[in-house]
């Protein structure tokens, strides 16, 4: 399914994409300012810098967020696209070149008055910056364990291997419609006066090849969320895209349930 395919589906919703800029522009947009990121560099050559792209488009509710989500996750192409429109231009690229798309509802400074924003990164000069094994390898990224010590989750503790952690209650969040539009890696229960401090899509935890270290990320919660380190309290801002690094031995107090943090390794 082409982009342009997927904004036309997006336009029969009712425009979510206010404040003047009609979704073919958006698209057309995100593209020209990818490409404009190539520059010369003498001999006739071009290069584009970059081996990935975050994107973050704005929506107005979330169910636009969850059928944006849904329709991206099905046919989103910008990869292709953007790798189409540089070749065209003779531009060389890496082969690893990665585009990241995220939706969010929070219109934060690095949007400014537009409905999208692009980060740059050097990934793979980052990774070879970091210090080697004894074998010449790049050191693993460390295990990950999360144990309950407030609230009821459906585990005691959790050993998480992914580089995106979701955590809120319940393992499936569902729209509406009743199609699930997220899922909890920790997942407290329903029932519980501590659990209901719990949002259904309340937090989640990203590792960062780059700083090698886990970012944890307020996701709208009602009740907030707060890190307890040495008994010092960290408030986890939900307009922080980055949020706060985490570190062994911390408290995550998702509302007023809570879960300790041990990264091993």
């Amino acid at each position: 399914m082409s982009l342009d395919r997927i904004f036309d589906m997006i336009k029969q919703w009712g425009r979510p994409w206010a404040g003047g800029a009609e979704p073919i522009e958006i698209h057309r947009a995100l593209l020209e300012d990818i490409e404009g990121q190539a520059v010369a560099v003498g001999g006739g050559r071009r290069v584009f810098p970059f081996d990935q792209v975050e994107a973050t488009l704005l929506v107005s509710t979330p169910e636009e967020r969850s059928r944006l989500e849904a329709i991206a996750q099905a046919g989103w192409d910008l990869e292709g696209e953007v790798q189409e429109r540089l070749r065209a231009r003779g531009a060389e690229f890496p082969a690893g070149l990665k585009i990241i798309v995220q939706v969010t509802e929070e219109r934060g400074p690095e949007l400014g008055g537009r409905r999208y924003a692009l980060t740059y990164r050097r990934v793979a000069a980052s990774e070879s910056a970091r210090p080697q094994t004894e074998r010449g390898r790049q050191p693993e990224r460390p295990a990950l364990r999360l144990a309950v010590l407030k609230g009821e989750a459906t585990r005691d503790a959790y050993e998480l291997a992914a580089d995106h952690v979701y955590l809120g209650r319940l393992e499936e969040v569902v729209d509406a419609t009743g199609r699930v539009k997220r899922r909890n890696d920790v997942a407290f229960r329903e029932e519980g006066d501590l659990n209901q401090t719990v949002s259904r899509e309340h937090a989640r935890i990203a590792w960062d090849p780059a700083s090698r270290a886990f970012w944890l990320r307020d996701e709208g919660s009602a009740s907030g969320t707060l890190v307890l380190r040495g008994g010092r309290p960290i408030e986890v801002s939900r307009h922080d895209r980055r949020g706060v690094r985490l570190e062994s031995g911390d408290e995550v107090y998702l509302g007023r349930a809570a879960v300790k943090v041990e990264i091993q390794g």
